[in-house]
């Protein structure tokens, strides 16, 4: 069973709509890097008990984004401000080459700041909150 990042996103985003038991033995394995077998014993089921219900919620949490799209949505997102930032970036550089671009820079700087935050937000995995 390969461990995937992409479920672990979606686990970040839809993880509350699972049952709980679904939802701890994903965080276990995906987050808590648990074998199946430790979870097994944690839970005192088989290993492939464990292994069909994080199946399950592998399934159930692909489902998720494919009716409501939250993961796509905020990829989006994070491509438009990458866009944005590479726009500013140009703004500041074609503003170093003439004189009287210093206030267009420096508010260019403010605005590469701001795209700088919005950007780690999501490396921090902070979009939803």
């Amino acid at each position: 069973m390969n461990k995937n990042l992409a479920t672990s996103d979606l686990l970040d985003i839809y993880g509350q709509l699972l049952t709980e038991k679904q939802r701890d033995m994903l965080e276990l394995y995906y987050n808590d890097d648990l074998s199946l077998s430790e979870i097994a014993e944690h839970y005192e089921i088989s290993r492939q008990g464990v292994h069909d219900s994080i199946k399950r919620g592998e399934e159930t949490l692909e489902e998720y984004e494919k009716i409501l799209g939250l993961k796509a949505q905020q990829e989006n997102y994070k491509q438009e401000l990458m866009h944005y930032k590479e726009l500013a970036l140009a703004v500041f550089e074609e503003c170093k080459k003439v004189s009287f671009g210093r206030n267009i820079a420096e508010k260019t700087i403010t605005l590469l700041e701001t795209l700088d935050e919005k950007l780690e937000a999501f490396d921090n995995s902070k979009f939803l909150e």
